[in-house]
């Protein structure tokens, strides 16, 4: 330890302390030499470890992870640029299948994987507050809520991949780790004392084979703003632009939406330009660096508008797909009495547990459910829980309302 933290705190203001910079040494790591004096330094402290990762998102076509945060309790805090490293292994020994704090899992997950860093045990701090229902669940508000400190958050949204680090943002994010361990507690006592303790066991678990969605069958359909293109035509210029626009921006390394925003495209669509020139004048176009590729946005154009009815996009129906809730009425009204009458249960069952309804059941297995009507037996619907995914305490307080939906009188 360099400092306490009394001798950091700089102001005091309704009972908050402003930290403004880490309480202990921190480092950065940007050799193999300095990796493995601070892996084999880390070795010798219990875990579990603190980590996060910083990445370029806006800036970057990848997600990769630019800077890695990590500490144990005690020890100084290590920040390691993986994009210096010839060989990670002696980082993936000290790791793997160790225990991790992280905040937000699912954000920096997927970076470490990529790293082929996996995780024995998490405990997610964002994840227990929105178990707890706490009123704040960001990093920032937890600290406050929890240990009445506040941290400056500027470079959150920063170019993690710049070169070199600006000696501000290292202590931005040495700050981010700091007091992981010290949340943990504090949160850990509270699952604890609201019995709420074995369920987080439940979902830290399922976080550690968690795997991200990933992209999805035909991505160019969640293109912003989609739902203003009208016509097969104008779809399938949507999706040739869009499939250009990812192909530049991965060649590039840059963020899609800086080499053409979404605007952009369903501009170009809607408009169809019969020039280079006209392209280039579109507002969403004019004053923005998509202009400088307006001569490939505009080819992309003319191979769309050559496609026949039979080569546009048909409407997506995957082997899986419900029709939307709102029209269940009229299909299949038994459904939509179910899934009325399980909502409405599900939202009084949160309300008992003060666990946000989200984190009962997937929404999704909840209309598959009442859509299919798998199972009319408490004990196979659990079975059936289980096997979709849902976690033992989910399917513990799940199955016995989607067996009450059945009693509905107006539910066959």
């Amino acid at each position: 330890m360099s400092e306490s933290l009394e001798e950091i705190a700089l102001e005091e203001a309704d009972f908050l302390t402003h930290i403004t910079k880490p309480i202990r040494n921190f480092e950065l790591i940007d050799n193999q030499e300095l990796l493995i004096n601070c892996c084999n330094n880390l070795e010798k402290d219990e875990q579990p470890y603190a980590i996060d990762a910083e990445r370029a998102s806006g800036f970057k076509y990848s997600q990769r992870a630019y800077l890695l945060q990590i500490s144990s309790a005690t020890s100084d805090i290590y920040l390691i640029d993986p994009t210096s490293m010839k060989d990670l292994t002696p980082l993936r020994q000290l790791l793997n299948n160790k225990s991790w704090i992280l905040h937000a899992a699912t954000q920096d997950l997927p970076c470490l994987f990529e790293l082929e860093l996996k995780p024995g045990e998490i405990f997610d701090t964002e994840l227990a507050a929105r178990l707890l229902s706490l009123p704040h669940v960001g990093l920032g508000g937890l600290l406050e809520d929890e240990l009445q400190i506040t941290l400056d958050k500027e470079h959150s949204a920063a170019d993690w991949s710049k070169r070199p680090l600006p000696q501000d943002w290292l202590v931005y994010a040495a700050l981010d780790v700091e007091f992981l361990h010290q949340l943990r507690k504090s949160l850990t006592q509270k699952l604890v004392d609201k019995n709420k303790f074995e369920i987080a066991q439940q979902e830290f678990k399922a976080l550690c084979s968690w795997q991200s969605p990933g992209l999805r069958n035909d991505p160019w359909r969640r293109t912003s703003g989609m739902h203003e293109v009208r016509g097969g035509q104008d779809a399938a210029i949507v999706r040739q632009i869009w499939l250009k626009r990812d192909e530049i921006a991965q060649q590039r390394d840059v963020a899609a939406g800086r080499v053409l925003n979404d605007a952009g495209i369903v501009e170009i669509a809607a408009k169809k330009p019969k020039t280079v020139q006209e392209l280039k004048d579109l507002a969403s176009i004019k004053y923005r660096p998509a202009k400088n590729d307006a001569e490939i946005w505009f080819e992309q154009l003319q191979i769309a508008l050559q496609l026949g009815p039979d080569q546009w996009p048909v409407k997506q129906k995957g082997a899986e797909s419900y029709p939307a809730p709102k029209s269940w009425l009229e299909k299949r009204p038994e459904a939509y009495h179910r899934l009325q009458f399980v909502k409405a249960q599900l939202n009084k069952l949160s309300e008992e547990l003060l666990i946000p309804v989200e984190h009962l059941c997937s929404p999704d297995l909840v209309k598959k459910w009442c859509w299919d009507k798998p199972t009319d037996q408490l004990e196979t619907i659990n079975k059936w829980l289980i096997s979709q995914g849902a976690r033992d305490w989910q399917a513990q307080n799940l199955a016995p309302v989607l067996l009450s939906s059945l009693d509905n009188p107006k539910v066959d």
